[in-house]
């Protein structure tokens, strides 16, 4: 069976005439008497009964009739969604974004779907080197994350990113002071520091030590998290001091304030990142659209 077939019957059965059904269908009445045939054989039922007023649906093909018209519909809009996701307006899109996408990535998405609503976009928080490992094997289209980053992967860069010290708002003046005195942050040994579990941020983490080692600091971290609304939720309680992201900020509540850190190891360009090597419409539409400027 296929749908040629299908719009066979159902035109036919809209007409009630051979001839009028052949013209609508571009054949010849013989071609359309085939495809009928075919379709009688393939289920096994009598769909019409020929008479001097033309084709007249039996009682099998009243009840068939319904579904063909369904499937013929639901036919059309396979093959007008097909259309859409091969030429990238339609389908499903996996994004991945960590620490250094947290500000980008929920903005550049929500411009993207009110270009193309059609297409599911889905979001999950990874760190930058388990969305290079997912961009490699294909579970990922594109990735917000930390650059630059290795062939054959590509990225454009979005923004570049500050260490911050994160502090509860009621500490701020004094941390503010200890630091502009200080330059060489030594006050980052007297604060007890909180921190996100290595595996969780590994590429901040690096850059954390760099920075913390280029000025010979050694701070102890009193208590480790998960994830970074876990790590703000402690700070604005009060509870300790975080090196983070200044981007952190746009998930952080009123309590938390951030003091950007100066100086080598403290900047760094993140941006969005995909294979090159895997084929995308969808994917490849995302990229022009943040390659506009307004965007």
């Amino acid at each position: 069976m296929d749908i040629r077939q299908l719009q066979a019957f159902i035109t036919l059965a809209g007409t009630g005439s051979y001839r009028s059904a052949a013209e609508q269908l571009c054949l010849t009445q013989p071609a359309l008497t085939k495809r009928i045939q075919a379709l009688e054989l393939l289920w096994g039922v009598t769909l019409f009964t020929r008479g001097r007023h033309g084709a007249t649906l039996t009682a099998a093909g009243q009840q068939l009739l319904e579904k063909a018209q369904k499937l013929v519909k639901e036919g059309a809009e396979l093959q007008q969604l097909a259309a859409e996701v091969a030429s990238g307006k339609a389908g499903q899109l996996a994004i991945g974004f960590g620490i250094s996408g947290i500000a980008d990535a929920p903005r550049r998405v929500a411009a993207f779907r009110q270009h193309y609503p059609q297409v599911s976009v889905s979001l999950e928080d990874m760190s930058s080197a388990e969305q290079a490992i997912a961009l490699l094997n294909g579970s990922l289209q594109l990735g917000f994350m930390r650059l630059p980053v290795e062939p054959p992967l590509s990225g454009m860069s979005l923004r570049c990113e500050t260490l911050a010290l994160a502090v509860a708002r009621p500490q701020r003046e004094s941390v503010a002071t200890a630091l502009a005195d200080g330059p060489d942050y030594q006050v980052l040994e007297r604060l007890p520091l909180l921190a996100l579990h290595q595996e969780r941020a590994p590429g901040l983490n690096q850059q954390i030590a760099r920075f913390l080692a280029l000025h010979q600091r050694q701070p102890q971290v009193q208590q480790y998290a998960r994830d970074i609304q876990t790590l703000l939720a402690l700070v604005a309680g009060d509870n300790g001091v975080a090196i983070l992201p200044l981007s952190a900020l746009t998930v952080a509540s009123a309590e938390v304030v951030m003091l950007p850190l100066h100086g080598p190891f403290t900047r760094w360009d993140t941006g969005l990142v995909w294979n090159p090597l895997r084929p995308d419409a969808l994917r490849d539409r995302f990229i022009a659209l943040l390659s506009q400027p307004a965007v």
